[in-house]
């Protein structure tokens, strides 16, 4: 944390996971930003402490986690959203920055290896074999996300936070992977996102072939008036489970700039 960052003042962080992941995902993040802001990872709707709840397309999630806002955080807040949940911060910022009663006091957005508020770029071979997964024998489930996290990372997590993030897959629903995959990552929201004015941290990975840097500034960036674009090196897709202390340092780095501009 940087040293002139004002405690006393501590804005609470809302945290959206990616597709397959949960809160937990969040976990080691927020251990390192613990004396920055208090941080808020939810779970989205078919997702970890969710599972059995309903409602995946962008704007039923966004909504979700509307109302977790209007009930649970009172002053500042910001929020981070890693690849699937970055879109849903986005429409979360949209909502903020019309007025929306209850979504007063955001100050600040964090999108890691973001999904854009545009049609996420996906290869139609790559979704349909993941389609695939998770359905039928349960026997192969655990091979399949071991091998979901293992292409996503640019080198081996250690085996603990392997096999965490293989359970938060192991306990999703099916149907709000297949929804993501068929319909949300499809949903096409640039014209209605526009631009947001609150300050945004962009952050990437080297090894992220689908979302990484490049489409990060192609389809992310423009629609933030006011962004950050870092890129960690030797880094993939999963960047809260791959460079957690790395990822706090840089949210806790861009808290203080927001909170220097007010």
């Amino acid at each position: 944390m940087p040293a002139d960052f004002d405690g006393s003042a501590r804005p609470t962080l809302i945290c959206l996971h990616f597709l397959g992941g949960s809160s937990a995902t969040w976990s080691a993040v927020a251990e390192n930003l613990a004396t920055a802001m208090r941080c808020m990872p939810l779970d989205l709707p078919g997702f970890g402490n969710a599972a059995d709840q309903q409602g995946y397309s962008v704007a039923e999630m966004a909504e979700c986690i509307a109302d977790r806002v209007k009930h649970g955080v009172t002053g500042d807040w910001m929020i981070a959203g890693h690849s699937m949940g970055a879109k849903v911060a986005a429409v979360l910022a949209r909502r903020a920055e019309d007025g929306e009663p209850g979504l007063a006091g955001l100050c600040g957005m964090v999108l890691l290896a973001g999904s854009p508020p545009g049609i996420e770029p996906m290869q139609e071979e790559q979704r349909e074999s993941m389609l695939g997964w998770f359905t039928g024998d349960r026997s192969v489930w655990p091979d399949q996300a071991r091998d979901y996290i293992g292409k996503n990372v640019a080198a081996p997590l250690p085996p603990a936070a392997t096999e965490r993030a293989v359970a938060d897959l192991l306990r999703m629903r099916q149907a709000a992977w297949a929804a993501w995959l068929r319909a949300g990552s499809r949903e096409d929201w640039a014209d209605r996102i526009g631009v947001v004015r609150t300050p945004a941290l962009i952050v990437s990975g080297s090894e992220d072939a689908a979302l990484g840097e490049d489409a990060q500034r192609r389809l992310t960036a423009p629609h933030y008036a006011s962004y950050s674009l870092v890129t960690l090196a030797n880094t993939g897709h999963l960047l809260p489970l791959e460079r957690p202390g790395e990822v706090a340092r840089l949210i806790a780095t861009h808290a203080d700039t927001v909170y220097k501009r007010a």
